[in-house]
């Protein structure tokens, strides 16, 4: 299915002047593929990639089969709370007066409550706190027509398909069942078949979920794990990006890669499972509005993390599977912008990343640490850039001062002295060792016959002289 417009495809009002209030007036894929269906009452079971538009893939058939009724109509189970709480904002966004209910663990109770209470129509939450409700009483999902399972591979790691399994189980019969997944292992396929009836089935991108953002640049740097928070500040200094997500694969590392970026000059926090749910939202704030650069964050924390406009992705060693690596690769490169992944990585995962390029179809373009001349020479000219049009007539009258006093060479190299003693210069990181190569033979071979214990190649049984025992 193809759609010029979203007023093509049968978005009607209130709806479709809030999308193009957003600037979004052109459908991606997987919302044209599932608005038709989705609105015909069909069950839906979406692979598809991140960042490619799927909360309004969804959301938009809930929106225009929601009724006037006080109650809950749709539930939506993500993996985590950020992304519980992401899907109710892009919902809302569209749908400004609707009231929906989140139901999150790490909050408080009371206000989740009230909103179930008070007639939320729509209900998003993680499976944990969600499941928790319903054995209390304080959710009812006799009247609830649709239920969406957002990255349903995410939550089957996680281990949240026993309780999404139960959820299910307490809906009635009639619903709709929107699924949508990366990937489709075995069990998320037997919850398919089990929970949906003749679903409409969409399928974008490469087999097994692996899907190679095109608009995402991926450059692999060999470089030993012990050296990798020194070479992430070079990288930092001499690139400059306005901003980077960083992963780490253990919370211990979240936090030293964070310390380090700090003591380099470079704005940063670390985000993992052990912080408080005020602390998070901060620094979750902070990052999405560039107040912060540099978020170092785990998998587990950064699940469902969507910034607009995020550039750069950094990897600090590399996920178990390729699946993961495309997932945190993805949260740049969307909605059509350039994005690039950035993976610093030990010579055995060296190794992996060039089978991940064959098999993925990933174009791999391999890079060096930059060092501390390049650095300086980086620096320096984005200095020059900067200054190359800039007017300051405000300062015209000390600049002439400035003038008689010292010459033009000796003002100038004082000023830039000034910018530049307070910034760090990167570190020393020893290039690579060259690749080992099998040494020459001393002489040649002349015969295929070598006498005992002569030539070359490991000694023959007889060639060792005899022991005296």
């Amino acid at each position: 299915m193809t759609a010029t417009t979203f007023a093509d495809l049968g978005c009607t009002e209130p709806f479709l002047a809030a999308l193009t209030r957003r600037g979004f007036v052109t459908p991606t894929p997987v919302q044209a593929e599932c608005f038709k269906p989705g609105i015909d009452g069909r069950d839906l079971l979406v692979q598809s990639r991140t960042g490619s538009g799927k909360t309004l893939a969804f959301g938009l058939p809930i929106l225009h089969r929601l009724t006037p009724e006080k109650h809950p109509q749709a539930i939506v189970l993500t993996p985590t709370r950020e992304l519980a709480q992401q899907v109710a904002a892009e919902i809302m966004s569209v749908s400004p007066r609707l009231a929906i209910a989140e139901l999150v663990g790490g909050m408080d109770y009371q206000p989740q409550l009230r909103s179930i209470y008070y007639g939320a129509r729509v209900v998003v939450g993680t499976p944990g706190r969600m499941l928790d409700h319903l054995e209390r009483g304080s959710l009812d999902l006799s009247q609830v027509t649709t239920v969406v399972l957002d990255e349903c591979d995410e939550m089957l790691k996680m281990g949240f398909i026993d309780d999404v399994t139960k959820i299910l189980s307490g809906a009635t019969e009639q619903h709709q069942t929107y699924l949508f997944s990366a990937t489709l292992p075995a069990p998320i396929a037997k919850l398919a078949h089990r929970f949906m009836h003749d679903p409409h089935k969409v399928a974008l991108g490469n087999s097994g979920g692996a899907t190679q953002h095109a608009d995402i640049t991926h450059t692999p740097c060999v470089v030993p794990e012990r050296l990798h928070p020194q070479a992430l500040v070079n990288f930092l200094l001499h690139d400059e990006p306005k901003g980077a997500l960083i992963f780490t694969k253990r919370k211990v590392e979240a936090e030293e890669i964070a310390e380090v970026l700090r003591e380099a000059g470079l704005a940063a926090e670390h985000l993992h499972g052990d912080l408080s749910q005020g602390t998070r939202s901060r620094i979750l704030a902070s990052f999405k509005d560039g107040t912060l650069r540099f978020l170092v964050a785990t998998d587990v924390a950064a699940r469902g993390l969507d910034v607009e406009g995020l550039q750069l992705v950094i990897h600090l060693g590399i996920p178990n599977q390729l699946e993961g690596y495309i997932h945190r690769s993805g949260r740049t490169g969307r909605a059509g912008a350039k994005g690039h992944s950035l993976a610093l990585v030990d010579p055995r995962e060296a190794r992996i990343m060039e089978a991940w390029g064959r098999r993925g179809g990933l174009a791999l373009t391999w890079r060096n640490v930059p060092n501390q001349e390049e650095i300086a020479t980086a620096r320096t000219q984005r200095l020059v850039n900067s200054v190359q049009d800039l007017k300051a007539p405000e300062h015209v009258k000390l600049a002439k001062q400035l003038l008689h006093e010292r010459t033009p060479e000796t003002l100038v190299a004082a000023l830039l002295s000034l910018l530049q003693k307070d910034t760090h210069a990167g570190f020393f990181i020893p290039p690579p060792p060259p690749p080992r190569r099998s040494a020459p033979p001393t002489r040649p071979v002349h015969s295929h016959r070598r006498p005992q214990g002569q030539g070359y190649g490991p000694p023959t049984r007889k060639s060792f002289p005899k022991k005296k025992w």
